[in-house]
């Protein structure tokens, strides 16, 4: 077209271009503040030329297509560092309960243990025989058991916590992913080879953001669709169809909430990261598990350490103590698809040689390995048979009984979990506190109830010290068990270099009652006399006095005789296991134990806040990075609106300009 109606076409033409860019800035200022909206640009282009009169003149132009202003790399940045915040800042949250519960060395635990031994045992041992002093410790222990358990409580509340959140989470997650699914169809149908579903694909790329906030995830661009993937693989979207997931109970603990997939109940738990959901699962896996598994470790040993030391003593009946506390049981987990009707149970032997780790056991039809899941390492668990088809595996302190395994079953072993949150006092009578050593020792013999020495030789006969084994060489007393009143006799005298004789008796009478028979080498280190605890909880226990010195002579004796109620020997020995090194093979002492504890749950505190300042300053900055490439910036909206509203009025006046020529035109005509 040429001449004034071309001028007025290609006006027009102008005049359409602008108006339509004028829309497309307008849209973008509109749209500042909404979240994951890209920038829209118009493009235009030129009408093809046409020849007249033997010259190309132009047909004006054409809004060819709006696009985003989109960038592929700086949107997975988005995706990816908001995954990260979002991981670190449900870890740091979920954190800070557990920070807060081991606050340090005056937290209420500590306070508790100090004010156990300080203020309750210290004072039996300095006053055996005081009631109150007795009551005192009785009431400090069941403030001890509280703390305990109170805190075994919070972790186990925590737990449950978590349970809901991953819940909650993979709700949230199914939705999106649905959502994603639907957009995608809307998208696949509504695109060209020109044009793009813009506001679409906004919808659909911020829908994918809410999504790394709650998960890990990897996109893949499949044509005009999103595929969506964990970032382990599992697929949530691909096309038009989204997989769901849901929540699972563990196959051994049914009280832990897993991630499954919906459609076929595969658990996904295992290497999910990143998101609500990720640092919900780090946070039990890496924390709080192994915080409860450590308070557990700390209440076991203590409740082993006191009660093997109240049964070493005497309480004011004259009875070996009973037990003061009892902390939580060995948890075994039988896996849910396990053949057979295998029966296990399980107890702690040794805390000492606990590591406050979890274990899977398995079985393969002839052996049993158990693996600690801390570290990896897998153990061969040699089974002693007992009575009935009921065999015994015994590994790091743990005692297990098992009956009707089959080949392939397998089970959890969380020897600790359970032992803060279970934590209890069994004594409330202080009278039952075995504060009196098993025995004194007196130069001389019980005539009509009292010692009378009459020693003419030098030996000495020591008051004893628990042995939780028999020793090379001693002098086994049997028949009797502790606390049995025993007479040490010479039966023949000596000096220096010589051997004498000598019998243990139990009862009146110097030769009656034998119970034991010996010889000491005068001038040595002397002959040990071992005493059995008996068939209870000490059974293969000794307690283990020394005979020695230089000179003897024949009916020399020595009386052993029970600790009486104002004998405080025990309760020192039960005051020295605030410090003594009662775990981690003997290294490491309750006190040492707790310490460590804190630390690490304080260390793991302040690596989550360092994580969660670094990951959101990465996010920040992606962030600003997609911003500055695709967001809306005012001032170049403004701009724009200038120039397009030039562009606008020029092109009305070039048609005002056609129509005054044309008007020309036919009034000339007309006048012709």
């Amino acid at each position: 077209m040429s001449g004034v109606s071309g001028l007025v076409s290609n006006a027009v033409t102008g005049l359409q271009a602008a108006q339509d860019a004028l829309q497309v800035t307008g849209n973008n200022i509109s749209n500042v503040n909404t979240p994951g909206y890209t920038r829209e640009q118009a493009v235009q282009s030129t009408q093809p030329a046409s020849m007249y009169g033997g010259l190309y003149l132009g047909n004006g132009t054409d809004l060819t297509t709006v696009t985003r202003s989109y960038n592929n790399y700086l949107q997975g940045q988005v995706w990816s560092s908001t995954s990260s915040a979002s991981g670190a800042s449900t870890l740091n949250t979920q954190l800070q309960s557990v920070v807060n519960l081991f606050g340090g060395a005056n937290s209420g635990l500590s306070t508790a243990v100090n004010q156990f031994f300080a203020s309750g045992v210290a004072q039996v041992a300095a006053n055996p025989s005081d009631i109150p002093a007795r009551q005192a410790l009785v009431s400090q222990a069941q403030t001890l058991a509280q703390t305990l358990s109170n805190a075994g409580q919070q972790l186990q509340d925590a737990a449950t916590g978590v349970n809901q959140q991953i819940g909650q989470s993979i709700d949230t997650i199914n939705t999106l992913t649905s959502q994603i699914a639907a957009l995608n169809v809307k998208i696949s149908s509504s695109s060209t080879a020109q044009n793009q579903p813009n506001t679409l694909l906004d919808q659909r790329d911020q829908l994918v953001t809410q999504l790394s906030a709650q998960l890990g995830v990897s996109v893949l661009q499949q044509g005009s669709q999103l595929g969506v993937y964990t970032t382990t693989g599992q697929v949530l979207v691909s096309g038009n169809q989204s997989y769901a997931l849901k929540t699972a109970a563990n196959p051994y603990d049914p009280s832990q909430t897993e991630v499954a997939y919906a459609a076929n109940g595969a658990i996904l738990s295992q290497g999910l990261q990143g998101g609500t959901l990720g640092g919900l699962l780090q946070f039990r896996s890496q924390v709080l598990q192994p915080a409860q598994d450590g308070l557990g470790r700390i209440a076991d040993a203590l409740a082993q350490s006191i009660n093997n030391q109240q049964a070493q003593g005497l309480d004011m009946y004259g009875k070996l103590g009973s037990p003061l506390f009892q902390s939580g049981p060995v948890q075994v987990l039988a896996n849910s698809s396990n053949a057979g009707a295998a029966t296990i149970s399980g107890s702690i032997v040794n805390a000492s040689a606990l590591t406050g780790a979890d274990y899977k056991l398995a079985y393969n039809g002839s052996n049993w390995t158990a693996t600690n899941l801390a570290t990896g390492q897998t153990t061969n668990v040699a089974p002693v048979s007992g009575a009935g088809g009921v065999s015994t595996l015994s590994f790091d302190g743990v005692q297990l009984s098992v009956s009707g395994a089959v080949s392939g079953n397998s089970f959890e072993v969380l020897p600790t979990r359970l032992g803060a949150l279970d934590f209890q006092t069994v004594l409330s009578d202080p009278r039952a506190i075995a504060g009196a050593a098993p025995y004194v020792s007196s130069a001389g013999q019980t005539l009509s109830g009292s010692v009378v020495n009459s020693n003419l030789g030098n030996l000495v006969l020591s008051s004893g010290q628990f042995a939780a084994s028999g020793s090379a060489g001693a002098v086994v007393v049997s028949g009797v068990n502790v606390p049995t009143a025993l007479q040490v006799t010479l039966t023949s005298g000596g000096t220096s270099g010589s051997t004498v004789g000598f019998v243990v008796t139990s009862g009146s009478g110097a030769t009656s009652g034998v119970v034991a028979s010996g010889s000491l080498a005068l001038g040595g280190s002397g002959t040990t006399l071992e005493i059995p605890y008996g068939a209870g909880p000490l059974s293969g226990s000794y307690w283990s006095v020394n005979l020695s010195g230089t000179l003897a002579a024949s009916g020399d004796a020595f009386t052993l005789s029970p600790g009486g109620p104002g004998n405080g020997g025990n309760a020192q020995a039960m005051a020295a296991l605030q410090s003594a090194r009662t775990l981690a093979g003997g290294t490491e002492s309750l006190q040492g134990a707790y310490t460590q504890l804190v630390g690490q749950v304080a260390s793991q505190g302040g690596q989550a806040q360092s994580a969660l300042s670094a990951a959101n300053a990465v996010a920040q900055q992606a962030s600003s990075a997609w911003q500055s490439a695709s967001g809306v910036n005012l001032d170049q909206e403004a701009a724009r609106l200038m120039q397009y509203q030039q562009a606008y009025q020029a092109a009305a006046t070039a048609i005002q300009i056609g129509g005054s020529l044309f008007q020309s035109l036919i009034t000339a005509v007309q006048s012709a």
